[in-house]
């Protein structure tokens, strides 16, 4: 196996890393944003009027979007739950764990010499193979718990963006009906 395999492998590994890192950030904005959409449409609601939401169409409509910010929230918040959820991603194992290898493996190539046995790679070309290994191994699982964050993101965003059309067209209502009066 060759270094710049190694390589191409180190960096897949890596990005997957850091892109899980980055869904953490990212993460970060919207749980400004949620709570910030949650305290518009509180402070929009009004419950001396839901007597009225079955006589008047602009009170309807004022609830109904009310209702649709509060299950936007709901779900925006239920995926940016599972979103930041901790997983377990496949990580290359501690470095004393490689010490150790590289110990029993010189140790099994130093027995090798002696014995006059079938020569075994070199100490650093059976390191990089055994790490190649274990990256090419860990980087689609990794990718895969990427995949599914990435996506309980963006549907997180969207029912957020949805969360605020609602608490904009609450927001029309709610100068409408004071403009009436009511």
């Amino acid at each position: 196996m060759s270094r710049d395999f190694y390589q191409l492998c180190y960096e897949q590994y890596k990005q997957e890393m850091l892109e899980a890192d980055g869904l953490y950030q990212k993460a970060g904005v919207m749980l400004v944003v949620l709570p910030l959409l949650g305290a518009a449409e509180g402070a929009l609601g009004r419950l001396d009027i839901l007597k009225l939401c079955f006589t008047r169409v602009d009170v309807f409509f004022f609830y109904a979007a009310s209702l649709a910010t509060v299950l936007a929230l709901a779900i925006s918040t239920a995926l940016l739950f599972f979103c930041i959820c901790p997983r377990r991603y496949k990580t290359l194992a501690s470095m004393d764990v490689w010490h150790k290898w590289r110990e029993d493996y010189q140790g099994y190539l130093n027995k090798t010499d002696r014995n006059g046995d079938v020569k075994a790679p070199a100490l650093d070309d059976a390191m990089v193979m055994s790490l190649c290994n274990r990256l090419t191994e860990a980087q689609p699982a990794n990718a895969e718990i990427n995949e599914t964050r990435r996506k309980a993101f963006g549907r997180s965003v969207k029912t957020a963006a949805i969360a605020l059309a609602a608490v904009g067209v609450q927001a029309l209502f709610y100068v409408i009906l004071k403009l009436q009066g009511v």
